[in-house]
């Protein structure tokens, strides 16, 4: 009993601090149906805001500064309406230019901010965590209830501050002009704008109070665990939108009922499940997943919110014009399968191998043709077949620790056998952990079949973040966060491949492969089921296609490439860890889809070229050297501009089209 008192006092704390974070992201939702995923990092911003001005100096981009040393009660104030500005400022700059654009061109924006904030947050404080200084409220005794459960003041101003932030916003929308006029546009902003309300007034008031809300719980994680570290914001912004989903996006009542929920899962399981301190963050995932495969829309949400909306997500291709136009015509041409350019761009791709002598620069072309080959993978389900994802790089960890597990820990460390005697393991397993990642593939996909749009993307991140759990916590076969070292390096006939030139030309071969494949399968009548359910998955199916079948093999095919480039990769770098498959690298991929071009063969290779040499080239610019994370910055910069002036992507002449899909 003395431990269920103390763990549901823990509980109440951490489920306010939940729900007020959910808030932030469920108003904005419920207003544009936009999933900002920068609340994260405004969460993070408002707490190092608020112990910046708190100490009496603190060091900005390495330089000491005096700061003004305010008590919390005022600290705390002037960080919220200073990250709620900063979201006004977000809004007007990143997404408002973004409202009749593609739709997958908003939530990409929203992922590039978090970027770029995330980095220019690393490049002023620090990466190091900033400490909460010692103030009065902290320092005062707690209560003691029965003589074992302990409360402190802290604990209660928490929760006392996140029940009446939640209820004054409850009455905010509930009775006040402004709060109509957001219930109204969130009906329907076409009629509201007829009516009169000044819809971009209404938007940007809900930006300002969730970024409000964000902030505050910032303050409030920091001050209760004592410090603020510039990727603080993640986990607890990727638990307040599990706690919005669970609780029905859109609805307050709903993100308040979620972020409790979720929070009294996690830490009744960290107390009583066997090793639950590592396990309570997927059961949290577990519990979404139920969720969303039982009640798509949450526990109080619209039925509605769960259709996709109307339109491509990728949007129409792009006439040519302007300084583009010469870019587009060659796209044009190469996305109407001209084999003589294609044979072209491939014997171009081997002659670098020759060309090139400096092995540093080889291993960087290895680098690109995996994330190359990656992006194609994640492109046969986003780009081809419009269906979100965010668990992609699962597949990819099935493969690397596939063929890892079997090579050093199985044959090796049980059986004693020597790598170099079974080479020709390696290009069975390219296959086997294709398979079974086209397996896992096609079992996630299952549950997903009911979801629409933004909830299937929050779907498949549940899923992956339960996969990297696994892989980080199932100490006895993947050795956790130590990883797997001694993996050996692919050979051909006994011959090892450890030269990079030669590494690169097996990751060429094998992308010549992926693309011939994909290009087969997309011109095939699977290809024009998968375009059809891209541009429009309720006209498909009054059409007599069969869309569930036709995604459950989206799912499959993707994971094969994924699982395939996994074992590739482990092979190629010769260790792995849980940290090679975290989220960003699945945002990363996707990035970089986006950046080439949604939909075609030589986008993702494109996107790939561009960031990876990019990062090389950066290093020598005297500020990238001085702020190494500015790099990050600028590629959520880059992103945010190629959203607003170009959301098709670089190559976007080349997309395949129903028409060309033959």
């Amino acid at each position: 009993m003395d431990i269920f008192g103390q763990l549901l006092v823990n509980a109440l704390m951490l489920g306010a601090i939940y729900a007020l974070a959910a808030v932030a992201y469920t108003l904005v939702y419920g207003v544009i149906q936009l999933v900002n995923f920068a609340f994260g990092e405004l969460f993070m911003l408002g707490a190092f805001i608020c112990v910046s001005l708190m100490l009496p100096s603190v060091a900005l981009f390495g330089w000491q500064a005096p700061m003004p040393a305010l008590p919390f009660l005022v600290a705390l104030p002037l960080a919220v309406v200073i990250v709620a500005g900063l979201g006004v400022v977000v809004e007007r700059l990143a997404y408002r230019p973004l409202r009749n654009a593609p739709r997958l061109a908003p939530l990409i924006a929203a992922i590039a901010v978090s970027v770029l904030l995330q980095s220019v947050a690393q490049s002023i404080w620090g990466p190091e965590e900033l400490r909460f200084p010692r103030f009065a409220l902290g320092q005062l005794p707690p209560i003691v209830l029965f003589d074992t459960i302990y409360i402190r003041v802290m604990e209660i101003f928490v929760l006392v501050a996140a029940i009446a932030s939640m209820i004054g916003l409850t009455l905010f929308v509930q009775y006040t002009r402004m709060g109509r006029a957001m219930r109204a546009t969130a009906e329907d902003p076409t009629a509201a704008r007829l009516v009169g309300i000044p819809v971009n007034r209404v938007i940007a008031m809900a930006f300002l109070i969730g970024s409000a809300f964000a902030a505050l719980a910032g303050v409030l994680y920091a001050q209760t665990y004592s410090f603020a570290h510039p990727t603080m914001g993640f986990l607890p912004g990727l638990k307040a939108l599990t706690a919005a989903v669970l609780g029905g996006i859109g609805s307050i009542p709903g993100a308040a009922l979620g972020g409790m929920l979720l929070a009294f899962v996690e830490t009744f399981a960290a107390g009583y499940l066997p090793n639950g301190a590592a396990w309570r963050d997927a059961v949290g995932f577990a519990i979404l997943i139920l969720v969303l495969a039982f009640r798509p829309q949450g526990i109080l949400g619209r039925k509605e919110l769960n259709e996709a909306p109307a339109g491509s997500l990728v949007g129409e291709q792009v006439a040519p014009r302007g300084l583009f136009a010469p870019v587009d015509r060659f796209f044009g041409w190469l996305g109407q399968g001209n084999t003589v350019l294609n044979i072209a761009l491939a014997c171009i791709a081997v002659a670098l191998a020759f060309i090139i002598t400096n092995d540093y620069w080889l291993r960087i072309l290895v680098f690109v043709v995996t994330y190359g080959m990656l992006a194609s993978g994640l492109n046969i389900v986003v780009g081809f077949t419009g269906l979100l994802d965010l668990g992609f790089v699962a597949f990819f960890a099935v493969g690397a620790y596939f063929t890892s597990i079997l090579f050093v820990l199985v044959l090796r460390g049980r059986f004693g056998i020597d790598p170099a005697d079974i080479w020709w393991l390696f290009y069975a397993n390219l296959f086997l952990g294709g398979a079974l990642a086209a397996l896992i593939g096609a079992l996630i996909g299952t549950p997903t079949l009911r979801l629409r749009g933004d909830y299937l993307a929050i779907m498949t991140l549940g899923f992956h973040e339960i996969i990297r759990i696994v892989a980080t916590n199932w100490i006895d076969l993947t050795r956790g966060p130590m990883g797997i070292r001694g993996i050996p390096t692919p050979s051909l006939f006994g011959m090892p491949l450890m030269s990079p030139k030669y590494l690169y030309l097996l990751g060429l071969a094998l992308s010549i492969l992926v693309v011939f494949g994909i290009a087969r399968l997309v011109r095939s009548y699977v290809g024009r089921a998968w375009v059809a359910i891209r541009e429009n998955e309720v006209a498909a199916e009054a059409m007599g296609v069969p869309t569930a079948r036709y995604k459950l093999l989206s799912y499959a095919t993707g994971g094969f490439i994924g699982g395939l480039v996994g074992v590739f990769f482990a092979h190629s770098q010769q260790y792995i860890s849980p940290l090679s498959f975290s989220l960003f690298e699945n945002i990363l991929i996707l990035m970089l889809i986006v950046m080439g071009g949604l939909g075609t063969f030589i986008g993702p290779f494109l996107g790939a070229l561009f960031w990876i040499v990019f990062l090389q080239v950066a290093q020598g610019m005297p500020l990238i050297q001085a702020h190494p994370e500015l790099r990050y910055a600028a590629l959520g910069l880059v992103l945010v501009l190629l959203m607003i002036y170009r959301p098709q992507g670089l190559a976007a002449r080349a997309r395949v089209s129903l028409m060309m899909s033959k």
